[in-house]
């Protein structure tokens, strides 16, 4: 016996259909999460740009200043979550609450830096410059980490699959496996 199925697309509010409006969606968060973590990215490079040729007593003030633009960026980012133009499917409450516990998450890691350096000497010798910059680099990183969506959540696979295949979402989501 030959099963035929129909394919069926469901369409958004917004006019989008199925699948397209999974990778509409897919895009437009991916795109605005790499827009967020670039931003960070040049907030840390900046941050320590020619550090190692500054005096040793200003190295402290300037990793402190990239702390505070990054909380600054991370705050621009989750007024930003509710705007973000997506289409008009059952996932988008979801996805907006993980993104506002991502920045929630992003601060806390951003508050437990600033409170680590807030016992910084008043200069950073020469030998342990790298190492400072380093940790501010981790520290980047996991803030980067615990912005990303956990699309492995969602039940419906189309959804999830759109992620995957976007090129833009490599980096700026949880990965897995979409079985």
């Amino acid at each position: 016996m030959i099963a035929i199925v129909a394919a069926v697309a469901s369409c958004s509010s917004d006019g989008t259909t199925g699948a397209s409006a999974d990778v509409a969606f897919a895009l437009a968060t991916c795109d605005a999460l790499r827009g967020f973590d670039n931003g960070l990215v040049d907030i840390v490079n900046d941050s320590v740009a020619g550090i190692s040729s500054i005096p040793a007593d200003e190295r402290p003030q300037q990793l402190v200043a990239g702390i505070a633009e990054a909380s600054d960026a991370v705050d621009a980012w989750e007024a930003r979550i509710d705007s973000l133009e997506l289409p008009d499917l059952d996932e988008a409450v979801e996805l907006r609450r993980q993104l506002h516990q991502g920045a929630t998450d992003a601060r806390a890691e951003l508050d437990s830096q600033s409170a680590a350096w807030a016992d910084l000497p008043a200069e950073i010798p020469d030998d342990d410059v790298q190492g400072e910059v380093g940790i501010w680099f981790n520290t980047i990183e996991k803030v980067m980490s615990v912005s990303e969506p956990e699309i492995f959540t969602f039940e419906r696979v189309e959804f999830k699959q759109a992620f995957l295949d976007e090129p833009h979402c490599r980096n700026v989501i949880q990965q897995f496996v979409n079985d």
